[in-house]
Parts: C-alpha cells; structure tokens; sequence
C-alpha cells in the first residue's frame, strides 16, 4: 500500500491541481463575456495535459476533482438553489467536458509492441521501442461520436424537460424571440415572411447541432494544445504525429453523412432532429479531415503560407465562414472517398 502511495501520489496530486484548474476555467463561463468563454473553452486543457504527460491515474482524478470543484463553485456562489442542483453541473461538466477530455487523451498515449494485441499506456522508456499507436482516424472517430452523443443528449433532455419537442420548440422560440428583435437593427432587411419569430425558431433548432459541432472542434483543439503542451515539457511518451498526413475518417463516414444530411430535413420532430445532429457532427470532423488535406497537399508550394492564412482568415470573418467551412468538409469527403493524399504520396515516389 505504502510502495503504491509513493508510485501514483505526485500523479494524484497533480490531478488535483489540474482538476481544480479546470473547474475556474469552466465557471469562467457565467460570466458571460467573449473573454470568460474563449478562456472556459479551454477546460478540457489541464484534464488533457495531466493524462497525456502523467498518465491515466492523473487524468482520472483530474475529472474527479474538477467535479468536486464545480459542485463546490457553483453551491458556493449559489448559482442554483441547492446542493442537489450543484452537484448536477459538476456531472454535467465531468460527462460533456472532463470524461471526454480524458478519454481522447487517454487513446492519444495508449499503444502495443508490433503484433501485440493488448493497448496499453505508453512510458516514457516505452516510446523509445517500436510501438504501434492508437491512429488520428480512431481519436477523431471516437470525438465525432462523443460530440454527437453530446448534442442529442441535449436535444432529448431539453425535449423531455418540456414535455415534448414541439412544445419545447414553440416555448424556447418564444422565449428567444424578444431578444432577438432586440439584435435586429431597423436597417436589417430580412426576406419576405421571415421575421424575428422564424430567426428566433431557427436559432433554437440550431442550438444543438452547434453545440455537438462546437464540441468536437474545442476538444481536437484542446488535444493538439495538450499535446504540444506535454511535449514542450519532455512529458509527451509518443513521437508526435503527423497530423496533416494521418488525419482522416474511414470511408463508411461517408454514407452516414449521405445518409443522414439527405434524409434529416424530410424527418418531423425529435428524430428529425437528431439526424441532423448526427450530420452537422460529421460534416466538422469532415471539415478537419479538409483542414488536415489542405496543410498536407500546399507542402513545398511556395503558395502554401498565403493559402493557409486566408483558409484561417476565412473561418474567422463572420461573412466567409459558412462558405469556407463548407469548402473543407467538400475536400474532406473528397479526400475520404478518393485519397488525394496517397495520390499525391504515389505520384511524388520515383518509379524504381
């Protein structure tokens, strides 16, 4: 027991910290500020640092003690009226947020010896051998997964607290609509029969799609921030990954997208709208598989600085981003079904 105390307590302790360091970064969000949200989105970060660089006992009480730390913050500054309510957005942070942080992490730093059917956590000592990797295509499947699970999550609980998903969708468009004529300035020209009640509308049907979609960008950014994080420090026990070359989704991604894009808007009511969900989710995690593309295929074009610049430039600016994001989830599903990739790769080998 003693031996076991001195071998995982500074991971245990360094749990803690980060645990806690998660926690005042996810409160940051009532505040309700760009600032206090663009910090809260970071909360993942500390959960993913203290797995990838000191293991799967760190990261698990990381989330422990980021959900005792919530409950603790939220009962504390009596944001919801009792202890009962206050441990509930501590579990709602450990199962949106810190189980899936941990989790992706954990993939991140799991691999075998060549041949090996057993995963396990790789060491530092480990890493210097010959080892077989969990690979990007199964990280971001699993995230597309948990985002999505996450976003219909929302949509049913939502749903059910209402008595139903028309009713919530009349009541919540409502509710939303009073602030929504407030955004609207007398300048704004809106097209013939839309108003604030059907902008109102969509906004609250786009609600859950955005939070799933969102979701699985902030943990893939949170991941790729953990991970330079860790190996800055000497902490990262695997090499790092050739993200642009390795990041990709397997080809079945493409017929649950078709699928689900072309069928989700004829679907009535809440499986409808899960449908959707499902496809907002997947289109993302195509739209990084065409990020990963276009920083892999401008590799020695003396264009490729300009390129990326405007591609990032272009997902920033309120006007272009639909159009840009719609751009890279084309070159995903391009890249997905034809592997611009490998093409480039076979043309570039000399022919011997």
């Amino acid at each position: 027991m003693k031996k076991r105390l001195l071998r995982h307590g500074p991971a245990v302790a360094l749990g803690i910290g980060a645990g806690i360091a998660a926690a005042v970064l996810f409160s940051l969000l009532f505040r309700a500020t760009f600032l206090a949200a663009a910090l809260a989105s970071l909360s993942p970060l500390p959960i993913m640092i203290a797995t990838l660089g000191y293991g799967g006992f760190a990261g698990a009480t990381s989330v422990a003690s980021a959900m005792l730390t919530i409950a603790g913050l939220f009962n504390a500054q009596q944001k919801f009226g009792s202890l009962d309510t206050a441990a509930l957005g501590g579990l709602v942070f450990t199962f949106s947020l810190g189980l899936p942080a941990f989790w992706l992490s954990l993939l991140s730093v799991l691999s075998r010896p060549k041949g090996s059917p057993n995963w396990v956590v790789t060491s530092r000592v480990g890493s210097f051998f010959a080892r077989e990797y969990v690979s990007l295509e199964r990280i971001l499947s699993y995230a597309a997964s948990i985002c999505a699970t996450i976003g219909v999550a929302i949509a049913v609980y939502v749903s059910s607290l209402y008595g139903g998903f028309d009713v919530a969708l009349e009541r919540l468009s409502a509710e939303v609509t009073p602030i929504v004529e407030r955004l609207i300035s007398p300048n704004m020209h809106l097209p013939n029969d839309f108003d604030a009640r059907h902008l109102a509308r969509a906004t609250v049907l786009a609600a859950a799609p955005t939070v799933a979609g969102c979701s699985l960008i902030m943990l893939m950014l949170n991941l790729w921030l953990a991970g330079r994080v860790a190996q800055l420090s000497a902490q990262l026990p695997r090499p790092w990954p050739d993200i642009a070359g390795e990041l990709r989704l397997q080809q079945v991604y493409l017929l649950v997208f078709g699928a689900a894009a072309g069928i989700g808007p004829f679907f009535g009511g809440l499986p409808g709208h899960i449908v959707v969900i499902v496809a907002v989710t997947v289109g993302v995690a195509f739209a990084l598989v065409g990020l990963a593309v276009a920083h892999y295929l401008s590799r020695g074009s003396p264009f490729r600085i300009p390129l990326l610049i405007l591609i990032y430039l272009g997902l920033v600016v309120p006007v272009t981003w639909l159009a840009f994001l719609l751009l890279l989830v084309l070159t995903g599903i391009i890249e997905t079904a034809f592997s611009l990739r490998d093409r480039k790769d076979k043309t570039a080998s000399p022919k011997l």
